[in-house]
C-alpha cells in the first residue's frame, strides 16, 4: 500500500495495487509520503544545552 499527497491540495490518495502504484511514480503532482517519513526518520537529534536567560529588570542608571 502506498499513499501519496498532492502538492497543489495537499489531498492525500492509498493506493493497494501495484499498477496505480506504478502510474502514480511517473505524475508530477504528486508526492509519496510512505518514503519521505521513513527518510526523515533516520536522521539524528541533536539537542543543545538551554542558554540561562536573564532575570529581571536591568538596573537603573544615575541621571547625568
Amino acid at each position: 500500500m502506498a499513499t501519496y499527497k498532492c502538492l497543489q491540495s495537499g489531498n492525500t490518495v492509498s493506493f493497494t495495487y501495484q499498477h496505480d502504484i506504478d502510474t502514480m511514480k511517473g505524475h508530477q503532482g504528486y508526492v509519496r509520503i510512505d518514503e519521505v517519513q521513513q527518510e526523515t526518520s533516520e536522521k539524528p537529534l541533536i539537542l543543545s544545552q538551554p542558554k540561562p536567560k536573564k532575570m529581571g529588570r536591568p538596573r537603573k542608571t544615575e541621571n547625568v
